[in-house]
């Protein structure tokens, strides 16, 4: 089986689109998605339609909480708070009922799905360090966990009782590890590189692969000065490694 997993799109159709026919080429048969479907981004109208006619299974974000529910998550960044006032405009009822209707944690016999902190879904802590990743290992036994959240591309490897930070793009398992991977942002990376992320885990032929799909980054930054979002989220879509 060969699963597709994406988070963080954060209302980015352009980098979508481009994942969406990368995914076609690798013909995928699964489809998840780890939330923060929207907010930051110009279209999150589109972002979300997509993510429920086409993925498997969905977990929702603080950020798609926050827009539909504001009580019920704390944001403090005044920028994101005033993309989640304009992001609700452009939003239905039924797409409030649809968010709402979402779990943050998902669970099959080989997976894990959360947003954010796998072992307390709802503490929006980002898994970064080897050290947290260490102590999250304690509390699953399942093959895999994805989560994201942290905007970065991380695969956490458990073989024996070591654990270690994989680094190469496409990484060979064997039976006996145990995997903690971040899948990254399709619509709003963190690294500096402005290529939209996930992530392919193909459980026949062993392999978890790490995505990164080009798409129209300045078409996107534009959409958002032009809907009067926050210009940082723009921003952040074109910064690159020095």
């Amino acid at each position: 089986m060969r699963i597709a997993v994406l988070s963080d799109i954060h209302g980015n159709i352009h980098a979508l689109e481009a994942v969406e026919k990368d995914i076609k080429e690798n013909s995928i048969d699964r489809i998840f998605c780890l939330g923060d479907i929207i907010n930051f981004g110009a279209h999150p109208k589109e972002t979300l339609d997509w993510t429920r006619e086409n993925c498997d299974i969905v977990i929702k974000g603080e950020h798609d909480i926050f827009v539909a529910d504001p009580d019920e998550v704390f944001l403090s960044n005044p920028f994101a708070i005033k993309a989640a006032d304009w992001t609700y405009d452009q939003l239905s009822e039924e797409d409030f009922d649809y968010i709402r209707s979402l779990e943050n944690f998902y669970e099959e016999r080989n997976f894990i799905l959360t947003h954010d902190e796998p072992s307390i879904p709802g503490t929006y802590h980002f898994l970064t360090s080897l050290r947290d990743a260490k102590e999250t290992f304690t509390c699953f036994e399942n093959r895999f966990c994805f989560y994201g959240h942290t905007h970065l591309q991380i695969v956490f490897v458990k073989k024996n009782k070591e654990v270690f930070s994989e680094k190469s793009e496409k990484y060979h398992f064997s039976e006996e590890e145990q995997f903690l991977i971040s899948a990254g942002s399709v619509g709003q990376p963190r690294d500096k590189d402005p290529r939209a992320g996930y992530v392919i885990v193909d459980t026949e032929e062993r392999y978890i692969q790490l995505r990164r799909v080009k798409y129209n980054v300045e078409k996107a930054a534009r959409d958002i000065i032009n809907a009067g979002l926050p210009e940082v989220f723009a921003n952040i879509l074109k910064m690159k490694k020095d």
